[in-house]
């Protein structure tokens, strides 16, 4: 109870590692952010540069916050996680393998450190500030530089025997398709994720566009203005992803699946073909009141997430 108290009059020190970037906040027990600091990474960073990059972020963001006291930090990172230990088992883009993130952080930061994989860590976090307050079934699909799954059950995430339970992005949507970094191909993170708009752009532009500079939000922009081409490449994205989330709600028969990341803000020109594919596809007298929501938590998704992260090791 006197854990519970303090958790309600304080703060944690949100820790954001993604594939292209580490964001730190500090985020209050309200939901609340009262402060930010960004920095891009390679998806080649070594554990220790990595470190280092938190440090230096956590530290700005701390300079000039005189709110609530900060009573741990959350971290939650991309790939596989074993929260339990603080382990940051493997990422897929750093090639990162069993690094004791939690551990090494806590020593350098001089507070107790949570670590989960970012995508339950979201789905905790939509518990705890979003729109699944409410909802005791659901599935958090974040889809970005890379596609993650979480599944809730009952009100809590569940972890499955290793830890990795959720990983709709390998879910095999395109036996033909790109190879992924996990080693099979055509999963779903390799059919549409970021990186997957982009290569198809220029796929379908017979290889003539200049790469430069391209990315899948300008793609997005590009479908919006009437490109023919970038309205094609968000129709094939949103035909994978509906496959991967009908195999998924046939599963596990979710009230909700929530999407989120950057690819997610695409989701007025892939949703249509998203939703015609998963009708097709899914059982709907089983699943007749499924609904399809982007997350309330915008873009900031991971920083609560990973604040959701520290509230709940610390409780």
């Amino acid at each position: 109870m006197l854990r519970e108290m303090v958790v309600s009059l304080s703060a944690v020190l949100s820790i954001d590692i993604g594939g292209s970037k580490v964001m730190v906040g500090i985020v209050d027990s309200k939901g609340t952010i009262h402060s930010k600091a960004k920095e891009s990474i390679k998806d080649t960073a070594r554990a220790d540069d990595l470190l280092d990059t938190i440090c230096r972020l956590c530290q700005e963001a701390v300079r000039d916050y005189t709110g609530n006291d900060i009573i741990c930090a959350g971290a939650n990172i991309p790939g596989l996680a074993d929260a339990s230990r603080g382990l940051w088992v493997y990422s897929p883009f750093s090639g990162i393998r069993d690094f004791p993130l939690a551990r090494e952080l806590s020593k350098r930061l001089e507070m107790p450190v949570f670590l989960e994989n970012d995508v339950n860590a979201c789905a905790m976090a939509e518990i705890r500030f979003g729109a699944c307050a409410d909802v005791r079934n659901f599935i958090w699909v974040t889809i970005s530089n890379g596609i993650g799954g979480s599944i809730v059950t009952d009100g809590k995430v569940y972890a499955g025997e290793y830890g990795n339970a959720g990983e709709i992005g390998h879910v095999c949507v395109d036996e033909d398709g790109y190879m992924c970094g996990c080693g099979n191909r055509g999963c779903a993170e390799a059919s549409a994720a970021g990186p997957a708009i982009l290569r198809r752009y220029i796929e379908y532009c017979g290889g003539t566009v200049d790469s430069a500079g391209l990315s899948a939000e300008i793609i997005a922009n590009k479908a919006r203005s009437g490109d023919e081409t970038a309205i094609k490449v968000f129709e094939d994205t949103g035909y994978f992803l509906g496959k991967a989330v009908a195999a998924a709600v046939n599963l596990l028969n979710p009230q909700k699946v929530i999407l989120g990341g950057g690819v997610s803000a695409g989701m007025d020109l892939f949703y249509p073909k998203m939703k015609k594919t998963l009708d097709s596809m899914v059982f709907r007298a089983a699943n007749r009141d499924l609904s399809i929501e982007r997350t309330a938590l915008g873009y900031d998704a991971a920083l609560f997430g990973a604040a959701a992260t520290g509230f709940e090791g610390y409780t």
